[in-house]
């Protein structure tokens, strides 16, 4: 009786193997049952055995109606166990499925031997044969170099910030580049992926939504903040309802994927280094000396002895403002790591970064929970906004109250965000005497994707509670709820719980400065 239902409508609590109450689906798939999505159903019910399961996947499955052909769906295979599954899904639902490897960096080039993409190579194929579709290879090291390596490095800014490639290369590769290929060469109507978030449509004329995925530990929306809303209306994530568990289970068990899928280890760390490549070793090859201003010359040229090195500074205390030891150089830390000073009685941690003048200080504190580690305030720039506008109430003097999320596997934390007239450079943000100042003509006269030069430029947000290690270069990504809205870059953290202590002014983030 359940599945005759519509999925919103079926009691999750009264199905076998519930755990806990999954939020329905904004917009229910096929509301009035066609012939063409009950054939679908039955074809999945047929494969997956379990109700519970199949509720939670037809949902996020493409719509598809009597008087229009089955969508053609290129799946980004990556050799891991949730792309497969996801390929597994549409194949046995009917679609006609191409499975699609992406090749994004050349570390042939940087070891001189086998590199990751070859295993990657070997297990996409051998879950392609285990699914029953063809596979093709696509090489985007050109365009990964141009659209994503290259911004990464400059947004290092001279060491004092700490980028992340990772919602570029989503926004200018996965549902750039890759959707454009799968397009014009291969005939796709849907690029679909293994990420862990969930698509909703509320109808036709609005952009689609782009949600919270149901497993809280598995969740990426976050990474796929950046995507435009256009190319969510050609994506599909099929997997967006399950836990990673439900996934490895289906792989080992209908699916019956080789194991030396279903065993894989899941991805992590940035692409081009994976898990174990020393980040500090390896970005240090191509970055400049720190506070020098970077070559962007050939390629080619940027390793072997005349690279450019990090350049080494002192780690600085919070407490006393004295130096309590050396580093090898800002890239190699960011805000929240551990320190690890010699002879050090207690463990210290980064507060943050100076890459002014070249001191390349980097400030640090004793203890995890340190008060310089908290701040209630932060400003994010160059902004992203899923439907292509900000929030509703965001240009208020109240502000929108949403949520926010400053790290990958975070917790979300109530916040309001509104924009600031940085016109007149008054009533700013005051950023953490811990961090590089902002520069912020270059700021405002800089192109912002999606937001107006000027005038909301630069978003406030202000934290109902203290947050960890915000740190500049970083996503900092906004949630109504369940529904990923948008976010932006920080470009500088708030005055610290330390700072306010100090000062007497804790609980007042903003003051006015006059030019």
């Amino acid at each position: 009786r359940a599945l005759g239902r519509a999925p919103h409508d079926i009691p999750w609590e009264r199905l076998r193997g519930y755990e806990r109450r999954f939020p329905g689906c904004v917009r229910p798939w096929n509301r009035g049952v066609n012939g063409a999505g009950e054939a679908l159903r039955e074809r999945l019910a047929a494969v997956i055995g379990c109700p519970n399961l199949l509720a939670r996947v037809v949902p996020y499955m493409p719509r598809i109606d009597d008087a229009s052909p089955l969508p053609r769906i290129a799946v980004g295979l990556s050799g891991g166990v949730d792309s497969a599954v996801t390929a597994w899904l549409l194949k046995s639902a009917g679609f006609d499925v191409t499975g699609v490897l992406m090749r994004n960096w050349d570390e042939a080039e940087e070891t001189g031997g086998e590199c990751s993409f070859e295993k990657d190579q070997r297990d996409a194929r051998a879950a392609a044969r285990a699914v029953g579709i063809p596979l093709t290879e696509v090489d985007f090291v050109k365009e990964y170099w141009h659209s994503v390596f290259e911004p990464f490095l400059r947004d290092f800014d001279g060491g004092g910030a700490t980028p992340n490639p990772d919602l570029a290369c989503n926004r200018h590769i996965k549902f750039g580049a890759l959707l454009d290929h799968c397009s014009r060469s291969l005939g796709a109507d849907l690029l679909a992926t293994g990420h862990y978030a969930r698509i909703v449509r509320i109808d036709e004329t609005n952009p689609p939504q782009l949600l919270r995925g149901i497993d809280p530990d598995k969740d990426q929306s976050y990474f796929l903040a950046s995507v435009r809303g256009e190319s969510l209306e050609r994506a599909c994530f099929p997997l967006g309802g399950l836990t990673k568990r439900e996934v490895r289970e289906l792989a080992a068990g209908p699916a019956n994927l080789p194991a030396a899928v279903t065993r894989r280890r899941s991805s992590a760390g940035i692409c081009f280094i994976g898990r174990k490549r020393d980040f500090g070793d390896f970005i240090q090859e191509y970055l400049p000396a720190e506070g020098e201003m970077r070559d962007d010359s050939s390629r080619g040229d940027r390793r072997g002895e005349d690279s450019l090195r990090g350049a080494s500074g002192s780690f600085v205390s919070v407490e006393s403002g004295e130096a309590v030891g050396r580093h090898g150089g800002l890239s190699r830390y960011t805000c929240g790591q551990r320190a690890r000073l010699g002879g050090a009685s207690v463990p210290w941690y980064v507060v943050g970064k100076d890459s002014r003048g070249g001191s390349n200080s980097v400030y640090v504190a004793p203890g995890a929970d340190h008060p310089a580690l908290f701040t209630t305030s932060a400003a994010i720039t160059r902004c992203f906004w899923v439907s292509g506008a900000r929030p509703r109430g965001m240009d208020t003097d109240r502000g929108a109250k949403l949520s926010a999320q400053t790290r990958y596997g975070a917790r979300a934390v109530s916040c309001t965000a509104r924009t600031m007239d940085t016109r007149s450079k008054t009533s700013m943000l005051v950023p953490s005497v811990f961090c590089t100042p902002p520069n912020l003509d270059e700021v405002l006269g800089c192109e912002n994707e999606d937001v107006a030069a000027g005038a909301g430029a630069v978003i406030e947000v202000i934290f109902d509670t203290p947050e960890r290690a915000i740190t500049p270069g970083q996503a900092l990504v906004l949630y109504d709820g369940d529904e990923c809205v948008g976010g932006g870059v920080v470009l500088y953290p708030g005055c610290t719980e330390l700072e306010l202590s100090r000062t007497g002014k804790r609980g007042e983030d903003s003051v006015s400065t006059t030019t």
